[in-house]
């Protein structure tokens, strides 16, 4: 296959993703820090050097001069175009991880004597839980460990939400490999957790109050957040909190009440557009189908040699996970998969198995590649 590489990200638009990485580089399923376009990379590259003629490094420029002014306007502009939200949305950039909002927007959102709904379906739903229970009590609607969290609930295992603040989920659980195929549909406001599959499909992320995801997955560099937040719903915030756990501090203050990660935010920007400028989340849901297929498929034929780790109706197109028979060949699996290019394969720690997350950015060819491998090497171990 021919690789086409973009070097301007203005010049995207007629353009396809690359299907394999330029020389020297590998096929990274890492769940993230996970790989990124690499028109984006090279863009960064020149921009570090020098923002725009204006001979100063992205990494060197005020937060408050026109530079940043411009390149943050940028990015929220693209951010609304990507996600197809209108301007009652706000578009927030916070530092740090999306762990930490779990608490905050429980400090936001939820009185002292109230409480949030939780579906705990994996390991980071749960953290989330327990980081909410640090500030405010929270209500487990549905219980994944009894199912070993291998499906997400459909509406009629939710209980019943009355009374919550807001219903919290996780749109896509990347240690499991479960993914919600739409929005829950329960009588509390919805806020999402959307990680590792925002702007992967088209979603209804207008049906939510609150959507937050971290960049390192389809949103390029860790160290910062993005918040898509109802203007409405924010308007119900706790106006008491201090500046930096407020997020109407943070809208009013255009994401900058103190000196915000000016990279991050330029890297959510360009990421936001290369993802526009290709399509979008309806051609991106298309391209990752096509790249989670082949890999499901070599699991399917396996005869058992790879165990899912999720129920078939609720296979993730973004996080692929599945056990091999002993912790010995999960040893195999990876090393020799380094061997060919393949790497980032080794399941979450608390999980185990194997796992291939196939954002976004990551070339077709990859899943094709591993699937061939999981095939030789089932032929050669199993």
């Amino acid at each position: 296959m021919t690789t086409i590489y973009a070097t301007s990200v203005s010049t995207m638009s007629s353009l396809t993703p690359p299907t394999t990485p330029r020389s020297g580089r590998v096929y990274n399923f890492s769940a993230g820090p996970a790989q990124m376009p690499e028109s984006v990379l090279e863009q960064l590259q020149h921009e570090l050097m020098d923002l725009d003629g204006t001979g100063i490094g992205l990494l060197e420029h005020s937060h408050r001069g026109a530079s940043y002014d411009k390149l943050l306007h940028e990015a929220i502009e693209s951010v609304h175009r990507v996600s197809g939200l209108g301007d009652d949305w706000e578009v927030l950039f916070l530092p740090g991880g999306s762990m930490q909002h779990f608490s905050l927007i429980a400090l936001n959102f939820i009185p002292k004597d109230g409480f949030a709904a939780f579906a705990d379906t994996g390991l980071w739903a749960h953290k989330g839980q327990i980081e909410t229970n640090a500030v405010r009590k929270t209500k487990t609607v549905f219980d994944g460990a009894s199912c070993r969290f291998d499906h997400v609930p459909s509406n009629a295992e939710i209980a019943d939400c009355s009374g919550a603040s807001y219903f919290c989920y996780c749109s896509n659980n990347t240690v499991e490999g479960t993914q919600f195929a739409r929005p829950p549909q329960v009588n509390a406001p919805l806020v999402c957790d959307a990680t590792s599959d925002l702007f992967s499909r088209e979603y209804p992320l207008d049906a939510h109050e609150l959507i937050f995801a971290s960049g390192q997955k389809n949103l390029g560099a860790s160290g910062i957040c993005l918040v898509l937040v109802k203007k409405s719903f924010l308007a119900t915030a706790d106006k008491s909190l201090p500046g930096l756990l407020s997020y109407a501090n943070f809208a009013k203050a255009e994401s900058r009440p103190n000196t915000p990660p000016t990279f991050g935010v330029r890297v959510i920007g360009l990421m936001a557009k290369w993802l526009a400028d290709h399509g979008g989340p309806k051609a991106f849901e298309a391209l990752n189908a096509k790249k989670a297929a082949p890999i499901y498929a070599a699991i399917d034929r396996s005869g058992g040699f790879y165990r899912p780790s999720m129920r078939s109706d609720c296979r993730s197109q973004m996080s692929i996970s599945f056990q091999l028979p002993t912790e010995a060949l999960v040893d195999a699996f990876v090393a020799d998969a380094e061997k060919v290019g393949l790497y980032g394969l080794r399941g979450h720690r608390d999980w185990g198995g194997i796992r291939a997350c196939v954002y976004n950015a990551f070339p077709i060819h990859g899943s094709e590649l591993l699937a061939q491998f999981m095939d030789d090497f089932k032929k050669a171990r199993g």
